[in-house]
């Protein structure tokens, strides 16, 4: 590979290739550390064991091929309550045998009224709707997993909340689960660093997607665009390879110029200047008196190890509204900006992401022009390329499985 560190061997994807192709009944009660079923074999679940866990559990808002429909009679009534319906009958066939009355000859119904319920039997718990979101993660995780590990890549959440940048507005996208590929400093592979990204998952809960309006797609195109960017945002990470990290407003004069042009409080009145300025004549008050200059503390000895944290003080609001500086890092610091998988001398990388909704899953692949990343990165480009006729630069071309 391009790490130098050689592919793995085809037999281990023929092992992922016959434990997926089990039957799903004997799959699910080997995950579920049951026995088999009398009459059948026990599998072996050595490299997709987390992927049909998470199937599994998976199965109970989703699999209907199990149900089944029966009637069985209603419970007998408990032992409680039946001796209170005989005292009762006794009561009331006194009183009915103390008033005169014509003796009734028919006989009373022998048979009893059996009464039935319905009751399901099956696998299911739930519908779709109902899933929690953590079993299409830990399910989507599993699938990763056994295909990722033996390319020393591995899946993790991201460290930053993932935010596409389009030209220095920052639209909230969603990203499940990053890959990347574990790098070859044991150092760097402790701290969790990963390079990439590779691959990208998103998981959503959404099951609807008509709208009220007949003919309306709307909710379809906001789908759409939740992946569309979410693959962008994969795209300007990988292009972040030999970048230097430019944090939003950094070297503006809104993040170095002090605010009012230095003036006292810097535009701060009220309750907070007046805090401030109790404070500061507290701490001068401290520092002055003479009892506290000679007073020894008996952390003062070099030799004695101070056994209490040092507590580090939390700033006003007022003192945090004075920081002059530029925004939050927009980098994960865990990932090593890579753009493996890209060939070189290419204007063209290529973006790959798992798509799950519901118990669906489908695979996306994006092909993005170098020069398109950067125009919506930054508005500008300094590349001329205009690509292929196949596919122009400010084209995208999205594809997916079914």
């Amino acid at each position: 590979m391009a790490n130098g560190v050689p592919y793995p061997p085809y037999e281990k994807y023929e092992i992922v290739k016959t434990e997926l192709l089990i039957d799903s009944d004997d799959a699910f009660r080997e995950a579920a550390r049951m026995p088999p079923k009398p009459g059948r074999d026990r599998v072996r679940l050595t490299q997709t064991r987390k992927f049909w866990s998470g199937l599994e559990r998976m199965a109970q808002y989703w699999d209907s091929s199990q149900d089944e429909y029966y009637e069985r009679p209603v419970a007998a009534k408990s032992e409680s309550s039946q001796i209170v319906n005989d005292i009762q009958q006794q009561q009331s066939s006194s009183e009915k045998t103390s008033v005169s009355s014509p003796m009734d000859t028919s006989e009373s119904p022998t048979e009893e009224t059996i009464i039935y319920e319905r009751v399901y039997k099956g696998r299911r718990i739930g519908t779709g709707s109902e899933m929690p979101s953590d079993i299409r993660e830990d399910t989507m995780r599993g699938l990763i997993e056994m295909v990722a590990w033996p390319f020393q890549c591995q899946a993790s959440v991201p460290a930053t909340p993932p935010r596409l940048n389009v030209q220095g507005l920052l639209f909230p996208v969603r990203h499940t689960l990053i890959s990347g590929r574990v790098p070859q400093d044991r150092q760097a592979a402790r701290s969790g660093i990963l390079e990439g990204p590779l691959l990208g998952v998103q998981c959503r809960e959404e099951t609807k997607f008509t709208a009220e309006e007949v003919g309306s797609w709307s909710k379809e195109y906001c789908d759409l665009f939740r992946e569309i960017g979410a693959m962008l945002l994969l795209a300007q990470e990988r292009a972040r390879e030999g970048g230097v990290e430019v944090k939003p407003g950094e070297g503006k004069w809104w993040t170095t110029v002090p605010r009012f042009g230095g003036a006292e409080h810097e535009g701060v009145t009220g309750e907070a200047a007046n805090s401030d300025n109790a404070k500061e004549k507290e701490e001068q008050k401290d520092d002055s008196n003479p009892q506290s200059v000679h007073k020894r503390s008996r952390y003062t000895n070099p030799l004695i190890s101070s056994r209490r944290a040092v507590r580090t003080r939390r700033l006003t609001p007022s003192e945090r509204w004075k920081v002059i500086g530029p925004g939050a890092s927009l980098w994960d610091k865990r990932m090593k900006y890579m753009q493996i998988g890209k060939p070189d001398g290419s204007p063209y990388d290529d973006i790959y992401m798992l798509s799950c909704i519901n118990h669906h899953v489908s695979i996306l692949h994006l092909k993005i022009h170098r020069r398109y990343i950067e125009c919506l990165t930054t508005g500008e480009s300094a590349l001329r390329d205009q690509g292929t006729p196949e596919q122009p630069w400010n084209i995208l071309k999205l594809r997916r499985t079914k």
